[in-house]
């Protein structure tokens, strides 16, 4: 490998701004990095003399197909310019593998974490300074995976010289995030300092997103499209400190590769290009206007503890981890992706063909239906009683109240505000396991008893009799329904503890689904009712299993894709959003558990299984 000179200071205003560089040099706190290299931080802000003469290395032209100019190129090679050159990196960035985590921890081993400081004016704002801390990272493995990846922070000073500067303290400071950057004021309680000089940075793992806490981010807009996690930050280093002197001649002198006008990293379509190098950005020569133009004050957090039902934001997160991948993988074979999305609309429109929407009135009950005329059957039923599905709504909602109390108490445990936007640290310990089981154990008991309640109720108007929300609530409560559901959900456990079984617990889920309604209606015991449901379903499982991943599935998604829309295309807090999206699951469920019901009497009569007899 090839090795260039480090960089001194060329002149008494370099020697201070160099001093002040080392004053306020960051600590960074990279993420925890795990064993599968998908997982965690596998990459560190490094010197960029490991990519400097490194055999593994090539500079590439810009036609198609990209043309090799030289192979382990130096910092001279890059100091001609090129622009719409880019260097290119051993690996795929649209399948990277774990190519680019090995040869990062191999150069990790002979190459100390460095930061590049650059002190500079802005010719708009002569009475203020800006001194940068550049990182360079050799792979952004977030969403928008990539070669190459330099992000930053930047201290402002109300100072015209490097030696005002050091008579004073910044008033201000930006972490770069994406496209943009989050300010803070010099000793605001975010900003986290060691010694008092030293800002403290947490990069999120994978997009090296520099963020001023230990939280789960969420990004919509400048802040990046996904989520930044920085909840289990490593302990901290303190990297090297390579000055980059003020004067342009001077620096490229010492470090010519900062003349290049080229993508470090390889060229590919949309965000999976290469970025470009420091010198590129408008805060390398106007750092005032930069941030006056692109700082925001905060960045959205994701809500500590989810509300009723799916949490918008952590599905928000998962579909745009998953939709990214998917494009990721179809980005160079659009054959691939046009297919996909065919199949999609061949499924979707296969499904809606296959069964009958109309002649759906919601009594009687008990007769033959097609899953569409469950689901139609059910808004119906809803729109005849709206004050009785109300009720249900509302106490399927107390699961909400008693979920949002377990989230505070567990972030009140924590060294952090009280607040459901709190930071997420500690996550996998002892007392937010113990959380994440009772909510789920809350989820499962909560939608069992909506289940028996709709389903009694359905039962009592087939026969003519009043009810109330109260009184089916009251009802199914005096009804053994702990010992069936318990025992249902112990088996689907254990079979879902091990990938060979998976396809028994999928099975075995689909043929015991409507234990509670043969409960319910047949007035039967645990153990029987989950025979009756195996009776009901048997030489049927597809037509079951189908329409009740529809019914079940549609009733989940409504508020987390509400909530999606809301966060994509309006400036609401994700808690406020969260909020909206749990009313929606709660007023959601409540059909969903009437079509379920609707799909029981369907196949309770085509096995004539059903005890009791149809009114009338």
């Amino acid at each position: 490998m090839g090795v260039e000179p480090a960089a001194t200071a060329t002149s008494p205003e370099d020697t201070t701004a160099q001093q002040l560089a080392e004053r306020y040099a960051p600590v960074i706190k990279l993420q925890d990095s795990a064993a599968n290299c998908s997982e965690g931080e596998h990459f560190r802000p490094i010197d960029v003399q490991a990519v400097l003469g490194n055999q593994q290395v090539a500079l590439r032209g810009p036609w198609q197909p990209p043309d090799l100019i030289k192979t382990q190129p130096l910092g001279k090679d890059l100091g001609l310019r090129y622009p719409g050159h880019f260097l290119d990196f051993p690996g795929d960035p649209l399948r990277p593998g774990c190519d680019y985590a090995n040869w990062s921890a191999q150069l990790n081993s002979q190459y100390a974490a460095t930061v590049y400081a650059h002190v500079a004016g802005d010719p708009k704002y002569p009475g203020q300074l800006s001194l940068e801390y550049w990182f360079f990272y050799i792979f952004n493995d977030y969403n928008n995976t990539h070669e190459g990846d330099w992000e930053s922070i930047q201290l402002i000073f109300d100072a015209p010289t490097p030696a005002g500067a050091l008579a004073t303290t910044p008033t201000a400071v930006g972490y770069s995030q994406h496209g943009g950057a989050e300010r803070a004021k010099w000793g605001d309680a975010k900003l986290e300092l060691v010694d008092g000089t030293h800002p403290v940075v947490y990069p999120a793992a994978g997009s090296h997103a520099n963020k001023y806490g230990q939280r789960l981010y969420l990004g919509r807009g400048s802040e990046g499209l996904g989520c930044d996690d920085t909840t289990r930050p490593e302990p901290a280093i303190s990297p090297k400190v390579a000055y980059v002197p003020m004067n342009r001649a001077d620096y490229l002198a010492q470090y010519p590769w900062l003349g290049f006008e080229g993508r470090w990293g390889e060229r590919q379509r949309s965000f999976f290009d290469g970025p470009t190098g420091p010198n590129m950005k408008p805060s390398w020569t106007a750092p005032i206007q930069d941030a006056e133009s692109t700082w925001r004050d905060d960045s959205t957090v994701v809500p500590a503890g989810a509300l009723l039902g799916p949490s918008s934001t952590s599905v928000f997160c998962a579909a745009v981890r998953t939709g990214s991948n998917l494009l990721r993988e179809t980005l160079d074979r659009t054959w691939l992706l046009g297919l996909l999305l065919a199949l999609l609309v061949a499924v979707v429109w296969f499904a809606a063909s296959r069964t009958r929407w109309t002649d759906a009135d919601p009594l009687p009950a008990r007769r033959p239906r097609a899953w569409g005329q469950a689901v139609v059957s059910a808004i119906q039923l809803v729109r005849r009683q709206p004050g009785l599905f109300a009720g249900f709504a509302a106490a399927f909602g107390v699961l909400s109240v008693v979920t949002v109390t377990l989230a505070r108490l567990q972030v009140a445990r924590r060294d952090a505000p009280t607040d459901l936007g709190a930071p997420t640290e500690n996550a996998t310990g002892f007392w937010a396991t113990l959380l994440a089981l009772a909510v789920t154990l809350l989820t499962i008991a909560t939608y069992v008893v909506l289940l028996a309640a709709v389903m009694r109720t359905l039962d009592q108007l087939d026969r003519g009799l009043p009810v109330t929300t109260t009184a089916a609530l009251r009802d199914v409560a005096r009804r053994p329904l702990a010992r069936a559901s318990t025992q249902y959900v112990v088996i689907l456990f254990v079979l879902t503890i091990f990938v060979a079984t998976i396809p028994l617990a999928v099975y075995y889920a689909v043929s015991r689904a409507f234990v509670v309604q043969v409960l319910v209606a047949e007035q039967c015991s645990g153990g029987a009712a989950l025979r009756g449901s195996r009776r009901l379903v048997a030489r049927r499982w597809w037509r079951t299993a189908v329409p009740l991943a529809l019914v079940v599935g549609a009733g989940l998604a409504v508020g987390p894709i509400a909530g999606i829309v809301l966060l994509l295309a309006t400036d609401w807090s994700p808690i406020l959003i969260d909020v909206v999206s749990s009313i929606l699951f709660a007023l959601a469920m409540p059909i969903a558990a009437a079509a379920v019901a609707y799909l029981y009497f369907d196949r309770a009569l085509s096995t004539r299984s059903v005890r009791t007899a149809a009114p009338g």
